[in-house]
């Protein structure tokens, strides 16, 4: 995996790359199996997902998962948010016929305070998939918010390596 992070005036930038031997349609399919959601329950930077969605019509597929944060945050930062309670749902919506989706991030709290959204492609590479993540996180957090970005985007880097494993486990 490789990940680099960018922190600007806005927000921080994030990208990520993850590749498994297999064909982008066959990676795809785990990302939309809630069976591979479910068995989640390893992960260190986040919780177990919870899932709360997977469908798909002819075009899209959307998946909505709940997760908790397991980082320690800032101890200042609990004038702000909850530390103990940084939950949130990712919601994925794939456009099937291109393997891109659109990520956004919709926290239980503080929602006013923290913004996140992120792109996936699925590239096909010879006998390899690419899986590119692109994305910006913004905590709008008086002095503390680049050093809550920082740890939040690297939690985000530890849970896409974690999943990227769980995902070459389960493509057997």
């Amino acid at each position: 995996m490789v990940g680099a992070a960018v922190c600007d005036a806005g927000a921080m930038k994030f990208g990520f790359e993850q590749r498994w031997t297999a064909d982008p349609g066959d990676v795809l399919a785990v990302y939309l199996d809630d069976g591979f959601w479910s068995s989640l329950d390893h992960l260190s930077a986040t919780s177990a997902p919870e899932v709360l969605e997977v469908s798909r019509s002819a075009a899209r597929a959307v998946v909505r998962l709940r997760y908790r944060l397991s980082v320690t945050l800032p101890a200042e930062a609990s004038r702000f948010i909850d530390p103990d309670d940084v939950a949130w749902v990712e919601e994925t919506t794939w456009d099937l016929a291109a393997r891109t989706a659109a990520v956004r991030f919709l926290p239980d709290q503080a929602a006013s305070l923290m913004k996140a959204s992120a792109e996936a492609t699925l590239l096909a590479e010879g006998a390899e998939t690419l899986r590119q993540v692109k994305g910006d996180l913004r905590v709008r957090i008086p002095l503390l918010g680049g050093r809550v970005e920082r740890v939040v985007v690297e939690g985000i880097g530890d849970h896409l390596e974690e999943e990227a494993d769980a995902v070459a486990a389960a493509l057997g």
